[in-house]
């Protein structure tokens, strides 16, 4: 793919669907909507849209990416869905663009350090921490996890300490939805950070240059190997375990 060719990206890992256009020279053409169980119909209509506002046709796209995960079941597998039907049909490499990597990029932030965390239900966060390079690119400093708020305490304190260091940003989805069960465990040099979260989406326009970026260095794959990203096997709690979950947050938070 020339670099200058355009990069179509689209995300519905959250409660948000986000579509880009980036056609190059800085110029990104977008939409994003309330998704849920909206975001697989509204979807390729939003594709069309950033197609018909660029002045560009489907086949001058040069390159795919998506939002692969972590997040909602529902949402990834129609984001991928759509990268590979789009994909086949145009005979074009794909990017599948890790979702926290994403928040960390779409955070208007100078911090050098996101710890990027998104609601992942079933009473836990999936987290990571991502840092800028020199060169201004976004990496993930190790694999994703899925955690429940006790246990986030401690991996959080073991790498950040009990005063997380400066230069930190913490960005995402998780802190309005668990945010009085982290207060209740992390330790008190913590509930400023707390306080001053961020609340982001990963944006299309995120996974846009991401992609990009990601392609330049040999990264991107066929179609048929373009699959989300999953931190946890069980995607789906029982009634019980719900119930469970339930009464374990607000034990947390008392």
């Amino acid at each position: 793919m020339h670099a200058s060719l355009p990069v179509l990206a689209f995300d519905c890992s959250t409660e948000w669907v986000s579509v880009a256009l980036d056609v190059g020279a800085a110029r990104v053409v977008t939409r994003r909507e309330p998704g849920g169980a909206r975001a697989s119909q509204r979807l390729l209509p939003l594709v069309q849209e950033v197609l018909a506002e660029a002045g560009i046709g489907l086949r001058e796209v040069g390159l795919i990416g998506f939002g692969a995960g972590p997040g909602a079941f529902t949402g990834l597998r129609a984001a991928c869905a759509a990268a590979q039907g789009l994909a086949f049909g145009l005979n074009r490499p794909v990017v599948p663009v890790h979702t926290l990597l994403a928040v960390a990029a779409s955070a208007v932030t100078d911090a050098p350090l996101v710890l990027a965390a998104d609601d992942a239900r079933m009473g836990e966060i999936y987290w990571a921490l991502a840092s800028r390079t020199p060169a201004g690119e976004w990496r993930l400093q190790d694999d994703a996890r899925a955690d429940a708020p006790p246990a986030l305490s401690q991996a959080w304190t073991e790498q950040l300490g009990d005063v997380p260091r400066a230069g930190l940003a913490l960005c995402g989805n998780a802190w309005a939805a668990h945010g009085a069960s982290l207060r209740a465990v992390l330790p008190e040099g913590w509930q400023d950070m707390l306080a001053s979260a961020l609340t982001v989406a990963p944006e299309a326009a995120a996974i846009a240059g991401l992609a990009r970026a990601a392609h330049a260095r040999g990264e991107s794959v066929s179609a048929v190997q373009a699959q989300p990203i999953y931190v946890r096997n069980k995607v789906a709690l029982t009634s019980e375990e719900r119930m469970q979950a339930r009464e374990a947050a607000s034990r947390a938070a008392t």
